[in-house]
């Protein structure tokens, strides 16, 4: 309740007793703003780039979801699999609901459950990297601020669970 918050360093006590800090704010916060950029992406994809403010995503050919989307490596498993936006459409909402899951219902985000999940996403980017530099050699600008914003959740929650050792 209340007093463990308190021990936690949370300051913003919410209802039903529940509480929640700065970094899981931060984090709840990341997992929310990734929701309409995974939302854009797949829609972007999804309509071959006729939404408007293409132009964000198509810098040039180095920096260009239009070379990303159409080499031909946008699909995991590769050629027989899901569209790599639909894994974002699921991760993100996920790590929403899991970060107000733990906060609403535990007091605070478990570091050491959210860190493991979150280095799933981490190794799938590093795959996604080595697509999009060593194979299609371009880079999709709205894909890297997905990877970003994991990478950002991801040290939010190592701080959290250095903190709660």
């Amino acid at each position: 309740g209340r007093r463990r918050a308190a021990e936690l360093g949370h300051t913003d006590l919410g209802p039903r007793g529940s509480s929640m800090d700065k970094l899981a704010k931060s984090f709840v916060i990341l997992a929310a703003i990734g929701i309409p950029i995974a939302i854009y992406h797949g829609y972007d994809e999804v309509t071959n780039f006729s939404a408007p403010g293409t132009t964000i995503c198509n810098i040039n050919n180095f920096w260009s979801c239009g070379n990303v989307f159409h080499s031909g490596y946008t699909t995991f498993p590769p050629h027989d699999g899901l569209s790599l936006f639909v894994y974002g459409l699921v991760w993100f909402p996920l790590m929403l609901g899991l970060g107000l899951w733990f906060t609403r219902q535990k007091g605070g985000i478990n570091g050491a459950v959210m860190v493991p999940i979150l280095m799933v996403g981490n190794v799938f980017t590093l795959y996604l990297w080595y697509l999009e530099l060593g194979v299609i050699h371009a880079l999709c600008p709205v894909c890297v601020s997905l990877y970003v914003l994991n990478y950002l959740m991801t040290a939010i929650c190592v701080a959290i669970a250095l903190r709660q050792e």
